[in-house]
C-alpha cells in the first residue's frame, strides 16, 4: 500500500519538474504537461530542450519520447556549436539531427540570411526562397536572392538560381555561387566612383565582383568619361585552398578608344586612341616550404594609369612585372625568379630568368657561421630613351663566414671573411667585349656594446613611469680591395642606384655587382631608446634616436672623405602624439641633405591632424643612367597636410594638401566629407584641386566615390 501511494505521488509530481529523456536531453519550462498514451510532452513558457550540442527554446515545445521529434513554436532560437537559427517553427529529430524550420532567420557574420522554408542536419542547412543580405537586411545593403541555399556553419554558403544586387533591385543573374566562409567574402573591389574633372569630364566607374565559384568572383569594371569615351574591362578576385595549397590574387584591367585631348608619354610620343591596361597580383602557398608569387602590369602607354585610374598611379607610378617560385627548407632557400619588361616606356633590368640558392647563416661548431649563396641569370636592358643595349650571362657565388664574441653579455666582436666570384658571357653594351671574370674578397668585424641606465622620473600628465635610457654603439668595418676589377668588360645592369640612405657594407648583400668599386669603410652609429613602465605590460618606448656615419679610407669619384650624417628619431611621448624623422646631414659644410619627416596629433578616431615634410637637396651629384650617362640629381621641397574630424556616427570631413614650395604651388588639394551608409557603405564627396606639370597644368575636380567597407 506504502509503495503504490508513493509511486502515485512521484508521478503526480513528473509534470512540475521536467522530463529528462534516457539519453541525457533535458526539457524543462514554466509548464509541462505529459501524455502517458503517446509519450508527447507539451511544454509552456520558456520552453528548453537541451542536448548534446544544441539548445533549443520557443514559448512552447512538444517532445515525443518514443519517435524523439521536437516541434518547436513561437520565438524559436535553435543553437548548435558554431550556429544559431532562429524561426517561426522548428521540427527536431534527436535520433539524426535533422530539422525543418518555418520562416528560417541565420547568419554568420556578415553574412544574414532568411527563408520561408529550410531544412538541415547537423552539418548542412538547405533554405528554400533564400535571401542573403550582407551584415544586416535594407535597402542600400548587397543582398543575393536564390532558389536554394546550402549552408554550413563556419564552411561554406552555396547558391543557385540567384540574383545579385541591392536591397530589393536585383538585376544580376548567377546561374551558382559559392562562398568559403573560413575566408575573406568574395565581393571585393566593388565600388563606384564619380564626378568632374577638367580633362575627363564628367564621369562613372562601377567595378563589380559576382562569385562564381567557391572562393572567386569576377565581374565587368565599367567607367563612362562624357569627354573620353568608355573604359570597360574584366575584373576578378579570388582565394582559393585545397589541402595545403592557397592562392589569393586579384585582376584589373580596362580598355577605351579615346576620344579626347591625349599628352604625350613619358618619351614625348604620341599616345594612341586605343588605350588599355591590365593587372594582375598573385600570392599562392603551394606547400609549406613551396611558394609562388607574381606581380603583372602591361598598358597601352605611360599615361593610361595617371590619367584613368590617378589613385592606383600616385603610390606606383613605375609599376613592376615579375614572377617568382621560392622552395625554403630548414636553413636553405632556392628560387627561380623572373623579371620582365612587358612595355618599353621605363628602364627594366630583366631577368630571364634568374635561378638562385642561399644558405642561411648555418653553425659549423666552435660559435663559427657559414653563409653561402649561387646565382645564374641571363640578364638585359634596353634603355626606352635609347642608348646601347645590355645583356649578359652571369654567374655569382658568395661565401663568408663569421664568428661572435661575446664579453658578459654587454660586448659583442664578430670577425667576418667573404670571398665573391662572378663571371661574365655573352655580353653586349660593354665597353670592352668578351666578357670576365671577378674574384673579390672582404675581410671586416661588425661591434657593438650595451649600456642602461633607470631614472626615478614621474610624470602623471605624460603617463610617466620612471625612465629607461638603452644605449648601443656599434662599429662596422669592410675592406675590399679593388672592388671595381674588370669594370670595362662588365655590362652595368645591376648598377648603383640613387639614395639618400648609407650603402650597403656586406659584399655578400651587394645587388649592384655589375658597378661595384673599392671599399674600405669604417661605419659608427649610436643607438638610442628611451622607455616609460607601460600600464598594461612591459615598457613603452618614448624615444629611439639613431645616428650613422661612415668614415671612408678608400673613395670612389666624388665622395668625401665622411659621409653624411644620418638620423632616425621616432618619438611617441603620449598615444595622442607621434614624430618621425629621418634626417641626413653634410658634416663637411653642416649643410641639410635630406629630410622625411611627420608629425600626428590624434585624438582616437574622433580626429587626426598630420604634418610633413619631404626635402632633397640639389647638391648629390649625379647618377648614371645607359644611354642617358651621368645626370643630375633634382632636388624637392614639399609639405603635406591632412586633417580628419568626425562630425557624428555617420559623417567625417577631411582635407588634405601636397604644396612645393620650389614651384610655390599646392600640387594636390582635397576637400570632402565621408558619409557612412548602413555601416557597410562609404560615401565621399570631394572637392579637388591639382596644379603644376605633372597635372596637366592644373584641373578642377568633383569626385564621388562609393566603396564597401567591408564585403
Amino acid at each position: 500500500m506504502i509503495r503504490r501511494v508513493a509511486l502515485i505521488l512521484a508521478l503526480l509530481c513528473l509534470p512540475s519538474l521536467g522530463v529528462r529523456a534516457a539519453d541525457q536531453a533535458d526539457l524543462s519550462a514554466d509548464q509541462t504537461l505529459t501524455d502517458y498514451g503517446t509519450g508527447e510532452t507539451i511544454a509552456r513558457g520558456n520552453a528548453r530542450l537541451v542536448d548534446a550540442g544544441l539548445l533549443l527554446t520557443a514559448d512552447a515545445i512538444r517532445f515525443n519520447q518514443r519517435t524523439q521529434v521536437a516541434v518547436a513554436e513561437g520565438n524559436v532560437v535553435l543553437t548548435r556549436i558554431g550556429d544559431r537559427l532562429l524561426a517561426d517553427q522548428v521540427s527536431f529529430n534527436r535520433k539524426d539531427g535533422s530539422f525543418t524550420a518555418i520562416n528560417l532567420r541565420v547568419g554568420r557574420f556578415p553574412y544574414y540570411i532568411e527563408g520561408p522554408r529550410a531544412e538541415g542536419n547537423r552539418k548542412e542547412v538547405i533554405v528554400h526562397d533564400a535571401t542573403v543580405s550582407y551584415r544586416e537586411p535594407g535597402s542600400w545593403q548587397p543582398t543575393i536572392k536564390a532558389r536554394t541555399l546550402s549552408y554550413s556553419p563556419g564552411r561554406y554558403l552555396r547558391l543557385s538560381g540567384a540574383n545579385v544586387g541591392i536591397g530589393d533591385y536585383r538585376p544580376l543573374p548567377v546561374s551558382r555561387v559559392g562562398q568559403d566562409l573560413a575566408s575573406e567574402p568574395s565581393f571585393a573591389n566593388t565600388s563606384l566612383d564619380g564626378g568632374y574633372r577638367r580633362k575627363l569630364g564628367a564621369y562613372v566607374d562601377a567595378a563589380m565582383n559576382i562569385p562564381i565559384i567557391p572562393g572567386a568572383s569576377a565581374g565587368p569594371d565599367l567607367g563612362i568619361y562624357t569627354a573620353r569615351g568608355v573604359m570597360l574591362g574584366p575584373v576578378a578576385t579570388y582565394n582559393l585552398t585545397s589541402g595545403d595549397d592557397h592562392a589569393v590574387g586579384y585582376l584589373k584591367s580596362g580598355y577605351i578608344h579615346d576620344f579626347g585631348s591625349r599628352n604625350p608619354d613619358v618619351l614625348g610620343q604620341s599616345v594612341p586612341a586605343d588605350r588599355g591596361y591590365a593587372e594582375w597580383h598573385h600570392n599562392q602557398q603551394v606547400t609549406p616550404e613551396l611558394s609562388v608569387n607574381a606581380d603583372m602590369n602591361w598598358s597601352t602607354d605611360s599615361e593610361v594609369i595617371r590619367d584613368f585610374r590617378s589613385k592606383e598611379f600616385v603610390p606606383v607610378q613605375e609599376p613592376d612585372n615579375f614572377i617568382e617560385a621560392t622552395y625554403a627548407h630548414a636553413d636553405m632557400i632556392g628560387s627561380l625568379f623572373a623579371r620582365l619588361q612587358p612595355d618599353r616606356y621605363y628602364p627594366v633590368q630583366e631577368r630571364l630568368p634568374e635561378l638562385r640558392f642561399d644558405l642561411l647563416p648555418t653553425a659549423l661548431g666552435g660559435g663559427v657561421y657559414v653563409r653561402f649563396n649561387s646565382g645564374l641569370a641571363h640578364l638585359q636592358e634596353s634603355p626606352p630613351a635609347g642608348g646601347a643595349h645590355l645583356a649578359a650571362d652571369r654567374f655569382d657565388t658568395f661565401l663568408g663566414i663569421s664568428r661572435t664574441f661575446t664579453q658578459n653579455g654587454v660586448f659583442d666582436f664578430t670577425p667576418v671573411a667573404g670571398a665573391r666570384y662572378t663571371h661574365y658571357w655573352n655580353t653586349e653594351g660593354a665597353t670592352s667585349a668578351g666578357g670576365a671574370g671577378r674574384a673579390l674578397g672582404e675581410i671586416g668585424f661588425d661591434a657593438d656594446m650595451k649600456a642602461s641606465a633607470v631614472f626615478d622620473y614621474e610624470n602623471p600628465l605624460w603617463h610617466i613611469n620612471g625612465l629607461r635610457h638603452l644605449i648601443t654603439p656599434t662599429l662596422s668595418y669592410r675592406y675590399i680591395p679593388q672592388g671595381d676589377r674588370a669594370a670595362s668588360a662588365i655590362p652595368p645592369i645591376d648598377r648603383n642606384t640613387f639614395t639618400n640612405y648609407l650603402p650597403i657594407m656586406e659584399l655578400g648583400d651587394m645587388r649592384s655587382i655589375d658597378q661595384l668599386q673599392a671599399s674600405n669603410v669604417l661605419r659608427v652609429g649610436f643607438n638610442n631608446t628611451l622607455q616609460t613602465r607601460d600600464k598594461a605590460y612591459g615598457s613603452r618606448d618614448l624615444l629611439t634616436f639613431n645616428l650613422d656615419e661612415d668614415f671612408r679610407f678608400k673613395r670612389a669619384p666624388g665622395q668625401t672623405d665622411f659621409s653624411d650624417i644620418h638620423a632616425e628619431i621616432t618619438a611617441t611621448p603620449a598615444r595622442w602624439l607621434e614624430l618621425r624623422l629621418e634626417d641626413a646631414v653634410s658634416t663637411r659644410r653642416a649643410a641639410q641633405r635630406a629630410i622625411d619627416a611627420d608629425v600626428t596629433i590624434h585624438e582616437g578616431d574622433v580626429w587626426m591632424a598630420r604634418f610633413g615634410v619631404g626635402y632633397l637637396s640639389d647638391k648629390y651629384g649625379t647618377f648614371f643612367v645607359p644611354g642617358l650617362g651621368n645626370n643630375p640629381i633634382v632636388g624637392v621641397d614639399t609639405y603635406h597636410l591632412e586633417l580628419r574630424a568626425r562630425l557624428n556616427e555617420v559623417y567625417e570631413g577631411f582635407v588634405r594638401g601636397d604644396y612645393d614650395a620650389r614651384d610655390h604651388l599646392f600640387v594636390n588639394q582635397y576637400y570632402g566629407v565621408e558619409q557612412k551608409i548602413s555601416n557597410t557603405w562609404i560615401l565621399e564627396y570631394a572637392v579637388v584641386f591639382s596644379s603644376g606639370p605633372n597635372n596637366g597644368n592644373g584641373h578642377f575636380g568633383l569626385e564621388v566615390n562609393l566603396n564597401l567597407i567591408r564585403f
